[in-house]
C-alpha cells in the first residue's frame, strides 16, 4: 500500500489543480465539482498530517 505522507498529498493536491484549471477551460462543470470535493478531502487529510 502506498505510503501517504505530507510531500505524496501536496503532489496530488497539485496534479488535481492542474485538471481543475484544465476542466474549466473546457467548461465541464461536473468534472470541475467533484474535483473540488476531492481537493477538499486531500487538503484535510494533509491538515491533519502537518498538525
Amino acid at each position: 500500500m502506498k505510503k501517504i505522507n505530507a510531500p505524496y498529498l501536496k503532489k496530488k493536491i497539485n496534479q488535481l489543480n492542474k485538471k481543475i484549471h484544465r476542466a474549466e477551460e473546457q467548461g465541464n462543470e461536473n468534472k470541475i465539482w467533484w474535483r473540488k470535493i476531492k481537493l477538499e478531502k486531500l487538503k484535510s487529510k494533509l491538515k491533519e498530517i502537518n498538525s
